[in-house]
C-alpha cells in the first residue's frame, strides 16, 4: 500500500438483510461464518446459520437476527479487506457500525460485540418505547427544512433529527405518532422519498434515554482495550482510540444525534479521500458518496469483482 492509499473504513448500520447475499461469501469466509456462529450460539443462544440459510427464527425478534447478521458478516468482510492488503487509516461507524468497528479494531472481542448488541436489544425491548418509538429517513429535504417542520409542529420534545447523512438525506427519530406527522408533512412538501426504518426503538433521539441506565452500567463495567485503529466520532468528530473513549462513544451511540455528513467532511479535510465500505452491500456508500463526489468509494462488489 502506497502512502497515497490511505483508507477510511466505513461500517454500516441496520437496514440490510443478508440472506440474499450469502452467495457473495467465499468458501473460506463461510468457514469463518461457521466459527462465528458457534460463538454466537454459546454467547447469546442464537442459531444465526439457520436464520441466514433457512430464514428460521425462534427466541428473538427477526430484527435482532438481522443486527447479529450484519455485525457478524461485516466483521468477516473486514478481515478479507485486510488480507487483501487494504489497511485502514481510520474507522467510522454508523450506529450499529460503531460496535463492528470496535470489534475490528480489537477494542472489544467479537463475543463482546454480541453481548453489547444483546444489551441493546434488551434495553429496547424491556422499556417503554418499543411500540411507540420510530425512525424514518427523508430524502430531498435539508436539516433546516426538517428542523423547521418539527419546530412549527411543536414536536421538539418528541421528534429529533437522528442523523444528517448528507445535505438532502435526513433521519428522524422519536415518538411514532409524531414521527409519522413529520413524514406526512415532508411528503406533502415535496420530499423525494419518505421511508420507515426497521428499528424497534427511537435510537439517536432524546426519547432513547428512557431506561438506558442498565445499558450504561453494562458498558461501564466491561473490559476494553485501546483500538488498534483510530475511530472518528460520528457525534463530535473527535478522533478516539483509548478504551475509556470508546466506552463513552458506545453510550452516546444510543441517544445522541449523529453528524455523519460532518464526520465524513472532517475525514476528507485530513487528506483521506478513499472510503471503503465494510459490508456485502453498498448501503452506506449510496448516501455517503453524495457528500463529496471527488472522493473514491470502494465497495465489496467493486473490489472483489463479485458481479
Amino acid at each position: 500500500m502506497t502512502e497515497e492509499n490511505k483508507y477510511a473504513f466505513i461500517f454500516e448500520g441496520v437496514g440490510v438483510e443478508y440472506q440474499s447475499m450469502i452467495n457473495l461469501l467465499t468458501e473460506e469466509q463461510k468457514k469463518k461464518l461457521q466459527e462465528c456462529c458457534l460463538i454466537i450460539s454459546k454467547e447469546i443462544d442464537m442459531d444465526l446459520w439457520n436464520f441466514l440459510f433457512n430464514n428460521s427464527t425462534n427466541k428473538y425478534d427477526p430484527f435482532f437476527y438481522n443486527w447479529i447478521a450484519i455485525y457478524t458478516i461485516d466483521y468477516i468482510v473486514y478481515q478479507r479487506y485486510v488480507e487483501a492488503g487494504m489497511n485502514p487509516k481510520i474507522f467510522i461507524g454508523y450506529s450499529l457500525g460503531l460496535i463492528t468497528a470496535s470489534a475490528c479494531g480489537k477494542a472489544i472481542t467479537f463475543a463482546d460485540g454480541l453481548n453489547i448488541l444483546l444489551e441493546t436489544y434488551k434495553y429496547s425491548k424491556n422499556h417503554q418505547g418499543v411500540n411507540t418509538g420510530s425512525m424514518a429517513v427523508i430524502i430531498g429535504m435539508t436539516h433546516q427544512n426538517i428542523s423547521k417542520y418539527i419546530e412549527d409542529s411543536n414536536l421538539i420534545n418528541s421528534v429529533s433529527i437522528a442523523s444528517e447523512n448528507n445535505e438532502y438525506c435526513i433521519v428522524i427519530s422519536g415518538v411514532k405518532e409524531d414521527v409519522n406527522k413529520i413524514m406526512k408533512i415532508a411528503e406533502d412538501e415535496g420530499a423525494i422519498k419518505v421511508k420507515d426504518i426497521d428499528a424497534p426503538f427511537a435510537f439517536h433521539s432524546k426519547y432513547a434515554k428512557k431506561g438506558i441506565e442498565d445499558y450504561i452500567k453494562y458498558i461501564e463495567k466491561m473490559q476494553m482495550s485501546d483500538s488498534q485503529v483510530p475511530i472518528i466520532s460520528a457525534f463530535d468528530q473527535k478522533i478516539i482510540q483509548k478504551s475509556y473513549e470508546i466506552k463513552s462513544e458506545l453510550i452516546r451511540n444510543m441517544a445522541s444525534s449523529m453528524g455523519w455528513r460532518k464526520s465524513i467532511e472532517t475525514i476528507i479535510e485530513q487528506g483521506i479521500t478513499n472510503f471503503v465500505e465494510i459490508s456485502l452491500s453498498n448501503s452506506i456508500t449510496k448516501s455517503t458518496k453524495i457528500i463529496n463526489t471527488d472522493c473514491n468509494f470502494l465497495t465489496y462488489d467493486k473490489v472483489f469483482k463479485t458481479k
